[in-house]
């Protein structure tokens, strides 16, 4: 954050001021357990918390200012707003209009933080060093974790690359007012968070909230894969382009597309077109869905003035994230595939195809998928026959519903232990032969399957 005086804070929010308007803040935080130098706290309420509470904690982590919903007891500057968490949306929204970065933004069902770190690797090929990009860190994508990443904005940054999630409708519309966008995207829809939208066209209308926040000379960029008509409302007047990756003649009709695709076990190799021209890619991410995550990423930093060159440096160089079909190559014969950040229906799907193109003893390690409410039950078994289909030499599931995927009730666990127990013997075995073997983990975040990678990296010594 560039430097502010609390006076210049208080006017911004248009907020009382209680002791010094001279006092500077440097940085924001609304955790009182982390430390930081010359910070703004700000108190957030929720259904199970106040921060009210605990202001002389975050005082004690070097907070010099705090922004709190009514008067305390506490000896910093105090800027006294009607709602703490709309306050500081405000403060962000304001300071990215400020420094004005070229800024991008995506959401979706899936792949939204594959796509933020491709397009981010791309952005940073072109400027002179890579802190001169800011992007989302890790998946802080909510109502108050976007404000959190371009509060990060200082005059050294040239672009922005920001995550927008949700769980609800309108969420998405507010997060993409606070980042105003010069180019963003739906990257997909599919059954996810159900609980919250009630239905995949609820899915759709929240994901299509983004193209709402665009600037007047916004570039708003489709998934003709997953193109819905009422997004025109939102998109209105502005630019419009596409990409597209389904493997067919089809997606040369869109301004971004992949062909020739050939993958391999270390990702895959394709030809790249673009408005620009074509280019050949390697591209060191698993799987088809990543082909087209890269479609993704090369549209929206093309859009703010990325070259063909930089795409093809940005999209070579793997951005390794935990969770997201992250390797741990035990030995030669042996790897483990973490995947187990989140699953939906389709992420669930690219896993699979994932793991059944490796010419090894290919294990499958799934868990439940959460919020699908009353679907929930039919898309386990939607996720159930594709596995069936890929023929995989074993699925071990975890939980209440995924058993249906396993179809072994001696394959179902509710424990992982026991899971890690029965799996232990089958991997030593094949490790002992040298018999070829791919173990990959997945299942919604409630479940936690990385314990269960965890452990398993235990049995030889290796910390994960």
């Amino acid at each position: 954050m560039i430097k502010l005086t609390t006076q210049q804070i208080a006017d911004i929010l248009k907020a009382k001021l209680i002791g010094r308007g001279d006092i500077v803040v440097e940085t924001t935080s609304t955790d009182t357990r982390q430390a930081i130098e010359n910070g703004l706290f700000f108190a957030l309420k929720g259904e199970n918390f106040d921060a009210h509470n605990y202001l002389e904690n975050a005082v004690a982590q070097g907070c010099v200012a705090v922004v709190v919903e009514r008067e305390c007891e506490i000896n910093v500057p105090q800027i006294v707003v009607a709602n703490t968490r709309l306050a500081l949306g405000e403060l962000a929204k304001w300071l990215k209009a400020k420094l004005n970065p070229k800024t991008v933004a995506m959401t979706g069902s899936s792949g939204k933080t594959t796509v933020k770190e491709m397009t981010a690797k791309i952005l940073q090929k072109m400027t002179a060093c890579d802190d001169e990009v800011l992007y989302t860190f890790g998946n802080l994508n909510n109502d108050l974790g976007v404000p959190m990443t371009l509060l990060r904005l200082t005059e050294q940054h040239k672009y922005a690359v920001v995550e927008l999630g949700a769980n609800h409708i309108g969420e998405i519309a507010y997060t993409t007012e606070i980042t105003q966008p010069d180019a963003c995207l739906v990257n997909n829809v599919a059954p996810a968070h159900l609980e919250g939208f009630g239905s995949l066209a609820g899915v759709a209308q929240a994901k299509g909230e983004i193209y709402r926040g665009l600037k007047a000379d916004g570039k708003a960029i489709v998934n003709l894969a997953f193109y819905y008509p009422e997004w025109q409302k939102e998109i209105g007047s502005h630019e419009m382009q596409s990409f597209s990756y389904i493997g067919s003649d089809k997606d040369s009709y869109a301004d971004y597309w992949a062909e020739n695709v050939q993958l391999h076990l270390a990702g895959s190799r394709f030809t790249l077109h673009t408005p620009q021209g074509e280019v050949e890619i390697e591209l060191p991410y698993l799987g088809k869905h990543n082909v087209s995550n890269a479609l993704a990423a090369t549209s929206l930093a093309m859009s703010v003035g990325a070259t063909l060159e930089a795409v093809k440096a940005g999209l070579e160089q793997r951005s390794m994230v935990k969770g997201r079909l992250f390797p741990v190559q035990i030995n030669e014969h042996c790897l483990f595939i973490d995947d187990t950040y989140n699953a939906n229906v389709d992420s669930m799907k690219s896993a699979i195809s994932v793991l059944e193109n490796y010419p090894a003893y290919r294990i499958f390690v799934v868990a439940d998928m959460g919020e699908l409410g009353e679907e929930s039950g039919a898309c386990h078994q939607e996720v159930a026959d594709f596995a069936k289909e890929a023929n995989l030499d074993l699925i071990v599931s975890f939980g209440k519903e995924s058993a249906v995927i396993s179809q072994n009730s001696e394959h179902h666990f509710t424990d992982k232990q026991k899971m890690v127990e029965f799996l232990t013997p089958i991997i030593l075995q094949k490790v002992e032969q040298k018999q070829p073997l791919v173990l990959l983990a997945k299942g919604s975040r409630s479940q936690k399957m990385e314990t269960v990678i965890s452990e398993l990296c235990k049995l030889f010594n290796l910390n994960f």
